[in-house]
């Protein structure tokens, strides 16, 4: 028995985005990740951080689709920490490289960044931890 319908192998995400691959579009993904980060409680750098991470992971996965592949940002708060999750279907089928600037970047903004592929799907996954020393 299963009384809130949960799924117990994969729980839901918190929040799930999904927009065109378009430029005018990362605004939407920037706006969500500022509101869950500070619904996270993270500190103010850290949501300003969360804020330029999304806008390069997004704008990473766009450069590689068509605009009516749709890219999808599954948000999820688990205790003291946010994880991003940025998917699409890419032309090229391929994570983005990880021996690049951008990626230095991306890295830098956040505890830790992996890319992959999953059921076709090519996705960014950003974490961020609060810290220890904010209470709730």
């Amino acid at each position: 028995m299963n009384p809130k319908n949960i799924d117990p192998v994969q729980p839901p995400s918190d929040v799930t985005l999904s927009f065109s691959a378009t430029s005018e579009n990362v605004a939407l993904a920037r706006t969500m990740a500022v509101a869950m980060a500070a619904r996270a409680h993270l500190t103010i750098d850290q949501v300003e951080d969360i804020r330029l991470a999304i806008d390069e992971a997004v704008s990473q996965l766009i450069t590689d689709c068509d605009e009516l592949t749709k890219v999808h940002c599954d948000f999820t708060e688990t205790s003291g920490s946010l994880l991003i999750r940025v998917a699409a279907n890419t032309r090229s089928g391929q994570p983005p490289a990880t021996d690049t600037f951008s990626w230095l970047v991306l890295a830098a903004l956040v505890d830790a960044v992996t890319a992959g592929t999953e059921n076709g799907l090519v996705h960014l996954e950003l974490r961020i931890k609060r810290p220890a020393s904010v209470t709730v």
